[in-house]
């Protein structure tokens, strides 16, 4: 059983060798991960490039995607895989804690299916993240299955791409934490919660250039994805 992170980036060149720090210190080396420039403007895709360990892939988008696209095609995949688990790091953020990668395969082979963990923020050391009750509707139940996200490979299988799309079938492209996890968390009750901080989440990104514009567009698909639940 191995970690495969799927690192989406735009405009991130500032922050990938945070990144790449973060991993090469973990304590497990049963990681693995994927890198991918999303149409970026700066040098991000010089910088991901330029990276020489055979523990990283990269993927340059030659067409804009947005995170959810890549995460989600990138994890089909491996969705034959029950061997894979997949972990999403975005761009401007990174792990803070070394023994991350051993802490979610310990919980994977009791055999849980989804696990997150406990976070901080970077300007404030706030997390969100917290235990869903096995008997809700995560559909139905506050957000509290933030960062780190991870979730077995094979799981992805079972969901159609309508439910990462908006009514006139295009991928979502903000509120995507939302848009991928709800519809993951509901195909099963094997999911875990780890109070342990494993991850670093940047407020200050140096991606966002229009806060308020990305928060209400995040705000709608927030409300349609909870709105129409699981579609099949």
């Amino acid at each position: 059983m191995r970690v495969l992170f799927i690192v989406p980036c735009f405009n991130a060149s500032k922050n990938i060798k945070n990144i790449v720090s973060s991993l090469e210190s973990q304590d497990d080396d049963r990681w693995s991960c994927v890198i991918i420039d999303d149409m970026s403007t700066d040098n991000t895709r010089e910088v991901i490039s330029s990276i020489k360990s055979r523990k990283f892939a990269s993927i340059i988008n030659k067409e804009k995607k947005y995170a959810l696209r890549n995460i989600v095609e990138t994890s089909r995949l491996y969705e034959n895989r029950d061997d894979i688990i997949i972990a999403v790091v975005d761009g401007d953020d990174q792990l803070c804690n070394n023994n991350a990668v051993s802490i979610l395969l310990d919980e994977y082979q009791r055999g849980f299916e989804v696990v997150w963990t406990a976070h901080k923020w970077d300007i404030n050391g706030m997390n969100i993240s917290k235990e869903i009750p096995m008997n809700v509707d995560p559909y139905g139940w506050q957000w509290c299955s933030s960062h780190l996200r991870t979730f077995k490979s094979s799981l992805i299988k079972n969901i159609p791409d309508k439910n990462f799309k908006d009514c006139n079938r295009d991928w979502f492209k903000r509120g995507y934490d939302q848009a991928l996890m709800l519809p993951i968390l509901s195909l099963t009750k094997n999911r875990k919660f780890i109070p342990e901080v494993c991850y670093q989440y940047n407020i200050n990104s140096v991606s966002i250039k229009n806060r308020s514009w990305e928060e209400k567009d995040q705000i709608s698909t927030i409300n349609i994805v909870r709105a129409r639940g699981f579609l099949k």
